[in-house]
């Protein structure tokens, strides 16, 4: 049986896609563009922890020629500049993943401040374009309630934010979230504002290649979290293990709503 969830499994992932015709393109280029390809994939990557794995993943897409967007906390574990620099030198596009709601305990003032203190942080070593929320689902706040629009960004001199400045009644929106592409309970904030009737679902990522493969699909946003996915066994085993608990508290939290 193929394993999921590690550097293998998403080569043949983007192998199908660029076998079935579709056109990559980064957040970025999708808010740019006044003619939006007829099938395209926009591929997403939020750097929660492991830096270095979103540094493997990019250096899997150049070998493709293809370009890809990561957004980036500012914790300490993660702030590499190294790396940041790295990942744009590869073609591909660095963003913000912010979540200064959560650290101002919902003051939406103070979380605005805080967000462009740590947005220039970056902008000191990436172009930052565009900008998305963290989710963490232990914190009561939804980072994206410092915003009404994504006209709001425009201070920043910001094209937009990956949730709310994506058409998701247009592009079908899969993430990775729980360990699986299916949505439900486990995806506590790693959800669309205003997407369309899903008609499609993926739990594995060889369901998701079939579903490209037949073109069911033929504009989506892929999420991945690089720290999920693993170039070892051992890696893969500790993975699969802190998905598992993380997961079991996620059902218990959802239990609690």
């Amino acid at each position: 049986m193929t394993r999921d969830f590690t550097d293998a499994a998403y080569a043949r992932l983007l192998d199908t896609a660029l076998d079935a015709g579709y056109e990559f393109l980064t957040v970025r280029d999708y808010i740019r563009c006044d003619d939006l390809p007829e099938r395209f994939v926009v591929l997403r990557h939020d750097v929660d922890r492991k830096p270095e794995n979103s540094a493997r993943f990019a250096r899997i897409e150049a070998e493709r020629d293809v370009p890809s967007t990561y957004y980036f906390r500012t914790i300490d574990k993660v702030f590499k500049p190294e790396i940041l620099r790295e990942v744009e030198s590869l073609g591909h596009e660095v963003g913000y993943h912010y979540e200064d709601l959560d650290r101002a305990d919902g003051d939406v003032v103070e979380a605005r401040l805080s967000f462009g203190d740590h947005l220039e942080r970056l902008r000191e070593h990436v172009t930052v374009d565009t900008v998305c929320m963290h989710g963490n689902p232990l914190t009561p706040h939804d980072n994206r309630d410092m915003w009404d629009t994504a006209a709001d960004l425009e201070p920043w001199d910001l094209l937009g934010e990956a949730y709310l400045s994506m058409d998701f009644t247009d592009v079908t929106y899969f993430s990775d979230t729980g360990r699986t592409w299916e949505d439900g309970a486990l995806k506590i904030k790693d959800h669309t504002m205003g997407e369309g009737e899903k008609r499609v679902s993926a739990d594995t990522t060889a369901d998701l290649e079939a579903l490209l493969r037949s073109h069911r699909v033929d504009r989506a946003c892929l999420l991945t979290h690089p720290n999920r996915w693993a170039d070892s066994t051992p890696e893969l085993v500790a993975e699969v293990a802190k998905d598992t608990i993380t997961n079991v508290g996620k059902r218990g939290l959802t239990l609690l709503r």
